[in-house]
């Protein structure tokens, strides 16, 4: 006859820790990974009466100039923080200090050193508005 194995208290705590870290790890990926999905999909629409400018939005910002605009993101290029807008057309990272020209998305002071990214912006006229696609396979989800 085979006598059944007991599991120390010790050891079922173990296994029940290991499982339970293992599925808080899987649900923080899955989440994760739907987060980018929907960014990746994401199109934000703006009507005709964009101002002349910056107009900031959290995730990207519209620079427009008389009948064209430009979108740009506001993801740093040197860590990937969040950049906010501060004084006239500048932004500054509130990580590490960089500032970029809102008109380029040029680096105006470091440490970033590359430009800002620009998003696809195209203007609509069967609707008669801007549209701002995320793009799909950018490593500048945050």
């Amino acid at each position: 006859m085979v006598k059944p194995t007991v599991l120390s208290r010790k050891i079922f705590l173990r296994l029940l820790t290991g499982l339970s870290a293992g599925l808080f790890l899987w649900i923080w990926y899955r989440l994760g990974a739907d987060q980018v999905e929907k960014e990746s999909l994401q199109e934000f629409r703006h009507g005709e009466d964009i101002p002349l400018g910056m107009s900031y939005f959290d995730k990207y910002y519209l620079f427009r100039i008389e009948d064209s605009v430009i979108a740009y993101s506001t993801i740093c290029t040197h860590a990937g923080c969040r950049i906010g807008k501060t004084s006239g057309d500048v932004l500054q990272c509130g990580c590490h200090g960089s500032c970029f020209e809102a008109a380029t998305g040029n680096p105006m002071k470091g440490p970033a050193i590359r430009p800002l990214e620009k998003l696809d912006c195209r203007f609509d006229s069967s609707n008669g508005v801007w549209i701002v696609k995320w793009p799909k396979s950018s490593d500048s989800h945050v």
